[in-house]
């Protein structure tokens, strides 16, 4: 209980300091012209990684944020592994009871 109304002060007293330093507009411009500042910093640092994503988007290195593309890279790889499975599991005849291993049907 005691913990609660420490956080309940913690935050009445960051809000009354907040209301205190905000009351001057002298104040509020210098926060705001911050507030634009790191924005724009962000800005440029978010465009400048996808200046350098650019580069290392090439063959071989695919896009991160193309998510359907991902996805299709995905499906297919697990399609390749599922095939190989089931190649590999009737040369050596391994499971003779089930006729299909979830994805492709069994020859034989």
């Amino acid at each position: 209980m005691a913990k609660k109304k420490n956080n309940a002060l913690l935050i009445a007293t960051l809000v009354a300091g907040a209301y205190a330093y905000f009351s001057k507009k002298e104040n509020r411009d210098k926060a705001q012209v911050a507030f634009n500042n790191a924005k724009k910093k962000v800005e440029s640092f978010i465009e400048h990684q996808k200046l350098d994503h650019d580069d290392k988007t090439k063959t071989g290195y695919p896009d991160p944020y193309d998510v359907p593309d991902n996805k299709m890279v995905s499906e297919g790889a697990q399609t390749s592994v599922h095939y190989y499975n089931q190649e590999v599991e009737d040369d050596v005849e391994v499971s003779k009871d089930t006729d299909a291993d979830g994805l492709y049907n069994k020859k034989g």
